[in-house]
């Protein structure tokens, strides 16, 4: 029978292990916490931001603070840019019912409105004109106004003040 040397004999433990083994990940601490916390207010911001429209009433966004056209709907259907040097805005009042007045170079105007979620109604229009010589200048103001009295939509997306028609096309863009 062979000798067992016991001075070259191995200690399991000494061998290398198929899984190595390691220790258990340390808990999460203050620091992890602290900004896990930081990032879910930034989240939450950033989604508040993007609906503001949603979840606060559309008058609130809109009331009492005047707009300027920067965009409209031109005869053609086409949407485009006011011409430089056109000054046309529009101020809403408190809600339902109220006034919605502006003017234009050529045109003063009040309308009566009621806001229901983002449905808007124009009713009883008082539309004075300013004198004016350029008519292409006149031709923008009417083709404003047109557009104006057949919007029955607007809404507020991203600081922007935008009018609908009825089949949903955005026909007026006003920025504040």
């Amino acid at each position: 029978m062979a000798d067992v040397d016991t001075e070259s004999s191995v200690n399991i433990d000494d061998l290398p292990h198929p899984y190595p083994l390691t220790k258990p990940p340390k808990p999460m601490g203050k620091e992890f916490w602290g900004v896990m916390t930081l990032i879910g207010i930034l989240i939450s911001l950033i989604i508040y931001s993007q609906v503001q429209g949603v979840i606060h009433p559309l008058a609130v966004n809109v009331t009492g603070t005047e707009w300027s056209l920067v965009s409209y709907t031109a005869p053609n259907g086409t949407l485009v840019s006011v011409p430089p040097g056109t000054d046309i805005n529009i101020t809403f009042g408190p809600a339902n019912p109220s006034n919605l007045t502006g003017y234009s170079a050529c045109f003063e105007y009040t309308y009566r409105y009621y806001l229901h979620n983002t449905n808007l109604t124009l009713t009883g229009g008082i539309v004075q004109t300013i004198p004016c010589d350029d008519t292409f200048v006149q031709q923008k103001d009417s083709e404003y106004l047109a557009g104006l009295s057949n919007s029955s939509q607007v809404k507020f997306r991203n600081g922007d003040l935008i009018f609908y028609d009825s089949s949903g096309k955005p026909i007026l863009l006003f920025k504040q």
